[in-house]
């Protein structure tokens, strides 16, 4: 089902589960905490999907869940460089 143009429900979801993540990786760790998201994603992707079977491993999976760190760093280095 797709509820956003034609952006999979499922990628969007892991946009705003990346978001969250990275939300809670600066607010706790500063911007380094953002390391935690990529690695949250790929072990999602590589040990729960790839070698539990418990879903379907996709790289696009890990880049919609990692997206979010790129805004955050876009808005961290905007601020910091004015």
């Amino acid at each position: 089902m797709k509820i956003f143009g034609n952006i999979p429900q499922d990628k969007l979801l892991h946009f705003f589960y990346g978001t969250i993540i990275s939300f809670i990786g600066v607010l706790i760790f500063g911007i380094k905490g953002l390391w935690i998201t990529v690695l949250i994603a790929a072990v999602k992707e590589l040990i729960y999907d790839k070698l539990m079977n418990k879903g379907n491993c996709d790289i696009l999976d890990f880049i919609f869940t990692c997206i979010p760190c790129v805004l955050f760093l876009i808005i961290y280095y905007d601020i910091h460089t004015r």
